[in-house]
C-alpha cells in the first residue's frame, strides 16, 4: 500500500473504532466531525495518489461515521418523543460483540483489497547510473505483415529503449509510467490469460525508476548494447525489474514488441494490434521463431544504421555496436537462441525458461556464449506429466505428440548446454512467469513460488554477471561465484 493509503486506513479504522466503541458524552459532535476528517482525508488520499477501486472500503468510513451520526439524531428525536429505559445489559454486550465482529470484518476487506492488488514499488537499480527511456516505432519496408491481407501493410515494430541517463536534476515525481496504453495491453491480457482488466486497473499508478527522456549520461562515450524479446502473449515492459537494472549497470536495453504475439501492441495512429488465436503444432512455432529472427535482425540493421556520431539519433555515437548481446523470456529466450547462431552480431544470449524453438541445436552447442535460466517446475518430469491431461484436451494434440514434444526439447536443451561457454542454471521453487514483473501484480499469484523479489534479484546478478563478462568484456568475474552466493539457484553439470 502506499504511504497516503496507510495514513488513510489507520486513521479511518481508528475514528470508526472510537467512535463505536468509545464512550463519549457528546457521541453526535464525535461522530460527525470523525465523518468529516474521514471524508477530508480521503479526498486527500485521491488528489495525491489517485482513487482505486480497491480502497472503496477505506473511503466508505465517512459515509458509515455520517450515517451512524444520522441514526443519533433520529434516535434521539424517538426518544425525545416517547422516553423509553435503555437497553438491558445483555441487549448492550450484544451489540458490542456484534458491532466488533463487523468492525473486525471491515478492518479485513479493508487492509485485505489494496493488499491483495498492491500498486507496487520496483525495487531500486542496483547500478551507478540513473534510467532513462524512450519509445519509437520501426517500419520494415521490405516485409509485408503476415498477419493481415492488406499488401500495403508492412511489418511494424514498438521498441523501448532503456539506458543509462544523467537524472540527479529531474523531479522524482516525474519518472516514466509502468506500462504506455495500460487499458490496451490489459485487454490483450483478459483475451490472453483470462485476467480482468478491472483486477489489474491499479497498475496505472506504478511508476518506474526510469525518466522519460533523459539525457544519456556522460560517463562513457559508448555504452554495450543488450536486446529484449518478450514471450508469446507478454509485451515489452513485462521485465521492468531487469531492463532497469541493466541500464543502471551501463548497458543501453532495447526491448521489442513483436505484434500480433505481444499482449498488444498500440501504434502512434492509435491501431491496436491484440494478440491472435494460439498456435498449434510444432511447425507454427518454427514459422514464428522465423518471424521473431527477422524481427532482431530488422532492429540491429536499425541500430547500426543510427549508430554513427553524424546521425541524427539522440543514441547515436552512444552505442558500442561492437558489444552486442540478447537475452529473452519463453519465447523470446528462444528467439534468443536462435540469434546466436544466425547473427555473428550477438555475442552472447541468455535464454530465461524458452522451449528452444527454431533450427535445431549442434550436437557440440554454441559457439559463443549462452546461458539457460530455467525453473525447476518447468524442466520436471514429473510435473509435466501431470499437466499431460489437461494440456491435451485444451490443444487436441495427443499424448505421444507431447512426449516426442518433451523429449525434443530436453535434447536440444542438453545440446546448449554443451558449449565451451555455456551455462544451465536452475531455480528453485519458481515457474515459468518467476522471470517476469507478473508475480509482482499480486501475492495470490506467487503462492507456490519463491518471493518474487528475492527471485529478481538473483536473476539480475547471474544477468550482469553473464554479459558483463561476455559482452562488455570485464575481467575477473566469476558466474560461477555469483551463482554460489545466491539462495536458491544452482547450476546443473555438464
Amino acid at each position: 500500500m502506499r504511504t497516503f493509503e496507510i495514513l488513510l486506513l489507520i486513521v479511518n479504522l481508528g475514528l470508526l473504532i472510537i467512535c463505536t466503541l468509545w464512550p463519549s458524552r457528546h457521541p453526535l459532535r464525535l461522530r460527525a466531525a470523525a465523518a468529516g476528517i474521514t471524508a477530508l482525508l480521503s479526498m486527500i488520499q485521491m488528489v495525491a495518489e489517485g482513487f482505486r477501486w480497491q480502497m472503496i472500503p477505506v473511503y466508505a468510513a465517512s459515509v458509515l461515521l455520517g450515517l451512524s451520526a444520522l441514526d443519533l439524531i433520529l434516535s434521539k428525536h424517538k426518544r425525545s418523543r416517547q422516553p423509553r429505559p435503555g437497553p438491558r445489559f445483555g441487549i448492550r454486550w450484544l451489540r458490542t460483540c456484534v458491532t466488533v465482529l463487523l468492525l473486525v470484518m471491515y478492518t479485513g476487506v479493508s487492509v485485505a483489497l489494496p493488499s491483495l492488488l498492491p500498486v507496487f514499488a520496483f525495487a531500486t537499480p542496483s547500478g551507478p547510473h540513473g534510467v532513462g527511456t524512450t519509445s519509437l516505432i520501426l517500419v520494415d519496408e521490405r516485409r509485408d505483415e503476415p498477419h493481415t491481407e492488406d499488401p500495403s501493410d508492412h511489418r511494424r515494430l514498438a521498441l523501448q529503449i532503456w539506458y543509462p541517463a544523467s537524472v540527479e536534476e529531474r523531479p522524482h515525481d516525474k519518472r516514466a509510467d509502468y506500462i504506455e496504453h495500460l487499458p490496451v495491453i490489459l485487454e490483450g491480457l483478459e483475451q490472453a490469460i483470462s485476467i480482468p482488466p478491472f483486477l489489474m486497473s491499479q497498475l496505472r499508478y506504478v511508476k518506474t525508476h526510469a525518466y522519460w527522456e533523459a539525457e544519456v549520461a556522460l560517463d562513457q562515450e559508448r555504452y554495450p548494447v543488450l536486446l529484449f524479446s518478450h514471450g508469446l502473449t507478454g509485451f515489452r515492459n513485462q521485465n521492468t525489474f531487469q531492463v532497469e537494472d541493466l541500464a543502471s549497470r551501463g548497458y543501453i536495453v532495447v526491448g521489442i514488441d513483436h505484434p500480433y504475439d505481444a499482449a498488444a501492441v498500440v501504434f502512434p495512429d492509435h491501431t491496436a494490434m491484440l494478440k491472435l488465436d494460439n498456435l498449434s503444432g510444432f511447425e507454427a512455432y518454427e514459422a514464428k521463431n522465423r518471424l521473431w529472427v527477422e524481427d532482431i535482425k530488422f532492429v540491429l540493421d536499425y541500430l547500426e544504421r543510427v549508430s554513427p556520431a553524424e546521425e541524427e539519433h539522440f543514441l547515436s555515437g552512444r552505442m558500442d555496436m561492437d558489444k552486442v548481446g540478447m537475452f529473452g523470456h519463453s519465447f523470446g529466450g528462444a528467439t534468443a537462441a536462435q540469434m546466436l547462431m544466425e547473427d555473428p552480431r550477438i555475442k552472447a544470449s541468455l535464454n530465461m525458461d524458452g522451449a528452444l524453438y527454431g533450427q535445431p541445436i549442434p550436437e557440440e552447442g554454441f559457439d559463443r556464449p549462452y546461458m539457460q535460466m530455467n525453473a525447476d517446475t518447468s524442466i520436471d518430469y514429473e510435473n509435466f506429466v501431470q499437466s499431460l491431461d489437461e494440456a491435451i484436451e485444451a490443444s487436441g494434440s495427443s499424448r505421444e505428440e507431447y512426449e516426442a514434444f518433451w523429449a525434443e526439447m530436453t535434447s536440444r536443451r542438453n545440446h546448449a548446454a554443451s558449449g565451451d561457454s555455456a551455462y544451465s542454471i536452475v531455480l528453485a521453487k519458481a515457474d515459468h512467469m518467476s522471470f517476469t514483473d507478473f508475480y509482482l501484480f499480486s501475492p495470490l499469484l506467487a503462492l507456490n513460488s519463491t518471493s518474487p523479489r528475492q527471485l529478481h534479484h538473483s536473476v539480475n546478478e547471474v544477468t550482469a554477471a553473464f554479459f558483463d563478462q561476455y559482452v562488455k568484456g570485464e575481467d575477473g568475474i566469476s558466474i560461477e561465484r555469483t551463482i554460489d552466493s545466491l539462495h536458491g539457484i544452482t547450476a546443473e553439470q555438464r
